[in-house]
């Protein structure tokens, strides 16, 4: 008698049974992460690594199920201090979509030393499961809906070879925020810095745009009013909401703006970008007149880039 799955993977029929019968597969089904001690090609890791990822690459752009994706599966990578988002995309075989998307990067400048980046076997992104079924992903990004992966611990389904969309990439590149301020000077960048109360060296999540006091402030991108009014060093503080996760906030204002129909600015007013939204103070823990001006993404702060 030939015994079929005498020479199989464990995990092999329950995998299949699974994808057979059309239940959403599971995090806990996926292999632990493989963590990379280094990007050299020689390191056995990396060579797999890029193997699968030049397949599966093949596999996704095939509509039939004859060339099979391999089995979802990450790797985990250290950043160090020689290491740039480039350099990592390039040495994996990524792409701009893949890392941006599997790691809710904000920018290419959004990389620092210690930072453990995901690194999936297969190039494609994350697409929030809160609107469209598995079978319209399918034919939006044209790709087999047996391809496509649900990872339940982020709620995505994983859509292999799949591509950011054009308003995406405009956020990631910077081209989505423009300076808030039309004069101005950079008093402090983001990252470390001596903190001017202190001395001590301290994480800066933004950066301090000097100007003369009652100097317009204007709206940095479209969005929705989150917050106006006073919080902690922040001084006069307005938070405003955009798309795709991301907010920037304005500091120190020595007043708020009025509205372009003259209403006051509260919660859930929308606002254009270039649109003034106050001016220019040294409200809070401030030592001039200046705008903090931070960009933070999934309430992360994020180094701003700016057109």
């Amino acid at each position: 008698m030939l015994h079929i799955g005498k020479h199989l993977p464990k995990g092999f029929f329950l995998f299949c049974s699974i994808t057979a019968i059309g239940i959403l597969p599971s995090a806990r089904l996926f292999p632990a992460p493989v963590a990379l001690a280094n990007l050299n090609y020689s390191n056995p890791d990396i060579k797999t690594l890029r193997e699968e990822v030049k397949y599966n690459l093949k596999a996704s752009k095939t509509k039939s199920d004859r060339n099979p994706l391999t089995p979802l599966k990450f790797y985990t990578y250290k950043v160090t201090k020689d290491d740039n988002f480039f350099t990592i995309m390039a040495k994996t075989s990524m792409d701009m979509d893949t890392l941006t998307s599997i790691n809710k990067l904000s920018s290419p400048y959004d990389i620092y030393t210690g930072q453990k980046l995901l690194i999936p076997n297969m190039r494609g992104i994350y697409h929030d499961t809160s609107q469209e079924t598995k079978q319209e992903l399918a034919r939006l990004y044209r790709i087999s809906p047996d391809k496509i992966i649900y990872d339940k611990m982020n709620s995505s389904w994983f859509i292999p070879g799949g591509r950011l969309q054009g308003k995406e990439k405009m956020f990631f590149y910077g081209h989505a925020f423009a300076y808030p301020l039309d004069d101005f000077r950079v008093t402090s960048r983001y990252g470390k810095r001596s903190d001017p109360f202190t001395n001590k060296q301290t994480f800066h999540g933004g950066v301090d745009l000097a100007a003369p006091k009652g100097s317009p402030i204007f709206a940095s991108a479209d969005g929705v009013i989150e917050f106006v009014g006073k919080r902690g060093g922040y001084g006069n503080l307005i938070i405003i909401k955009h798309e795709l996760g991301y907010e920037t906030r304005y500091g120190h204002m020595n007043q708020f703006a009025t509205t372009l129909q003259a209403g006051k600015l509260t919660k859930g007013t929308r606002v254009k970008k270039g649109e003034k939204i106050g001016e220019v103070g040294m409200t809070g823990r401030a030592t001039g007149n200046h705008l903090h001006f931070e960009v933070r993404r999934f309430s992360k702060v994020e180094k701003p880039v700016l057109r």
